[in-house]
């Protein structure tokens, strides 16, 4: 027998050589499983139909999820009119509470975080509204409660100054609420609310006025602070009014504020009651409050912050005044 002794070949020759044996053995293999072919598309065709019978056999590592199959997607929402929500989200999703948590409170602080976003919709008068600074089930639990007691809502005569039953300044209906006539806390919770936007504590507000408007019902433009001038001198001056918007007003309605404007002081109004003038206005939306001074800081009346209520041309409007005062009773820290 002749022996080829290694020595007498490359190893390079025998390492292609090799490979070249491997090669042909594969082909020869996956020739013998392929289907017989009949035409060139009939054979991709029964190809493809034994691939796909191969996969469906095949255990799944990941699970194919088809349209049918698939679980409705329910994403996470953060309802951004949801007062509670709201400010999880602004501090705790924010991270803002890991980055800087609430520092120790002096005695008569607080000692959490209040999330209270705002705008400054004018600086002449002071303007800010609160966006969802109520919630629709407290506004809601508000209307129930005032919704009992409505009657024709007066006005402030100044001292010697013929009462008119019959006036068409003020047209809408109202009731005071105080959060000794709720038991359930909500007013309670506006006081506080309003207090932590303000600076102002508590006991500087008057009572809530809830007021109703119905169809053209309207209030004329007018001053919420007293003007010595004409009621004499005031002990406790009405500095600020913050009025909390109850429900949506499909038409009309809006907050006007005819001397809105840097060089609005002076301007001469002769029609209290239009609307459609140009002047600036805050259209309602539930569980909004709008913030506006009636004095500059130094106590002087601010003429600029004459407004009024644009008459409901569709709809109901539901609002709530509180109007703060410069001096009120004395809080328990203060006694």
């Amino acid at each position: 027998m002749f022996i080829l002794k290694p020595t007498n070949i490359p190893l390079g020759l025998i390492l292609v050589l090799c490979g070249i044996s491997f090669l042909a053995g594969r082909y020869v293999q996956q020739a013998g499983e392929l289907p017989e072919p009949t035409t060139a598309a009939g054979s991709r065709r029964k190809l493809a139909l034994q691939i796909n019978e191969e996969t469906a056999k095949a255990p799944r590592i990941h699970p194919i999820v088809t349209a049918s199959d698939a679980p409705a997607y329910k994403p996470t929402v953060i309802d951004p009119l949801d007062t509670a929500r709201l400010e999880e989200f602004m501090i705790v999703k924010s991270g803002l509470l890991a980055a800087r948590p609430p520092l120790p409170p002096a005695q008569s602080g607080d000692s959490f975080y209040h999330a209270i976003p705002f705008q400054i919709l004018s600086w002449a008068p002071r303007i800010v509204v609160y966006p969802a600074f109520i919630d629709k089930a407290r506004c809601d639990h508000i209307i129930a409660l005032a919704n009992k007691m409505l009657f024709p809502s007066g006005l402030a005569f100044a001292p010697g100054e013929k009462v008119d039953q019959e006036q068409q300044t003020r047209t809408s209906k109202g009731t005071f609420l105080s959060e000794q006539t709720d038991g359930d806390g909500v007013l309670a919770w506006v006081e506080e609310r309003i207090a932590a936007v303000t600076l102002l504590p508590r006991e500087n507000g008057e009572a809530f006025n809830v007021l109703k408007y119905e169809n053209m019902q309207h209030y004329d433009s007018h001053m919420d602070s007293f003007d010595p001038k004409t009621f004499g001198p005031q002990p406790s001056q009405r500095i600020a009014t913050v009025l909390v918007y109850l429900s949506d007003v499909a038409e009309g309605g809006e907050t006007v504020f005819k001397k809105e404007g840097l060089d609005g002081g002076n301007r001469v109004i002769t029609d209290w009651r239009n609307c459609d003038d140009g002047s600036y206005k805050y259209k309602p939306r539930l569980g909004d409050a709008v913030l506006f001074w009636g004095v500059y800081p130094d106590g002087e009346i601010d003429p600029r912050s004459l407004h009024g209520g644009c008459p409901v041309k569709n709809g109901t409007k539901w609002v709530m005044t509180k109007w703060l005062r410069s001096k009120g009773g004395r809080p328990a820290w203060a006694q």
